[in-house]
């Protein structure tokens, strides 16, 4: 994705932390049309990716609910290291965007667990036993993300100060980077 091109291209001067962000934090109920007519919107953002496949909706499965079984998914999958969480991240967006799957059902998450290379029934002993206090970190993240003025994925806080929503492209990140770096060799 473009932040791993960003750090391949700038290096160790840049550091990615993932947050989360509910786009739905509470069930809602949408019907299989409504939710692929809301999918056509995914073909601006796959003309734009080239790391990605974006596919309109199939209908094969339910869409998910809601945001905070995967957000909670994703505080999990950090337990088992950076490269097992990356896989486990990128995997979950693949299993929704590329396969429709529905990321918010417990089987699917363990799943794309398993398809990460992260045994399932330890993902799902942490998952179950620690799920109150994953639970209240995604919420901080969400508000956290609200308080600096995101409203929507992707977004990206750069430094503290830059938000912004909405893919981006490579030279924008490096734009920032540079911007940055350049202000810090001044100051």
């Amino acid at each position: 994705m473009r932040l791993d091109q960003l750090k391949a291209s700038v290096g160790e001067s840049v550091e990615i932390t993932w947050k989360s962000f509910l786009l739905r934090p509470q069930p809602e109920p949408r019907t299989m049309e409504a939710f692929t007519k809301y999918t056509r919107s995914w073909e601006r953002p796959d003309a734009a990716v080239d790391s990605v496949t974006f596919n309109q909706w199939s209908g094969d499965h339910e869409p998910p609910s809601h945001s905070l079984p995967t957000s909670v998914a994703g505080k999990v999958a950090e337990t088992f290291g950076a490269e097992p969480f990356h896989a486990f991240h990128f995997a979950l967006m693949k299993a929704y965007f590329t396969d429709n799957r529905t990321v918010s059902d417990r089987t699917v998450i363990l799943d794309v667990a398993a398809e990460s290379g992260i045994d399932p029934d330890e993902f799902a002993r942490r998952f179950d036993e620690q799920t109150q206090s994953f639970t209240e970190s995604v919420i901080e993240d969400h508000n956290a993300a609200v308080g600096n003025g995101l409203g929507g994925v992707p977004a990206v806080l750069v430094n503290d100060e830059f938000p912004f929503t909405g893919a981006q492209e490579l030279d924008f990140y490096e734009r920032i980077v540079t911007t940055l770096a350049e202000r810090g060799a001044a100051g």
